[in-house]
This record gives C-alpha cells, sequence and structure tokens, in this order.
C-alpha cells in the first residue's frame, strides 16, 4: 500500500488502487484472526472478522464501481 504521487490518476485507476489496497488489508487481517484463533483471542478475533467483512464490501463494491465505470464509456 505505497503513496501514488503521480500528478495523475485516472478514476478507473484509483478504484482499482483503493480496491487492491484492500484486498491486501482484508488479506493481512486474515493473518492477524488466524493468530488469534491460535493463542485464543476471541474478542480480538470477533473485532477482526467485522473489519475483514468491511474490507471485503469494499472491494465488491470498488470493483462493482469500476465495471459500472467501464461499461458506461461503451
Amino acid at each position: 500500500m505505497l503513496d501514488n504521487d503521480a500528478d495523475y490518476v485516472t478514476p478507473l485507476d484509483m478504484l482499482a488502487e483503493l480496491r487492491d489496497d484492500n484486498k491486501d488489508l482484508a488479506a493481512h487481517m486474515r493473518e492477524a484472526h488466524g493468530l488469534c484463533d491460535e493463542y485464543g483471542d476471541v474478542p480480538t478475533a470477533s473485532l477482526l472478522e467485522v473489519w475483514i467483512d468491511e474490507a471485503e464490501r469494499r472491494v465488491w463494491f470498488l470493483f462493482e464501481a469500476s465495471r459500472a465505470s467501464e461499461s458506461a464509456g461503451r
């Protein structure tokens, strides 16, 4: 999740970057969730489940938003 310092980023590229960042975030949180399970940390695992769900919803939304934008331009 590096900063994009480009002078201009197209809207579709911006959506793709946000989607990919949220995918990475969800993957890292899943790894942390595995550690919580391993060590019996139920409260933190429960929080992570909510945050993973939210990140995955954002991934879906950003994917659909970029897909809708692509088809509108045709």
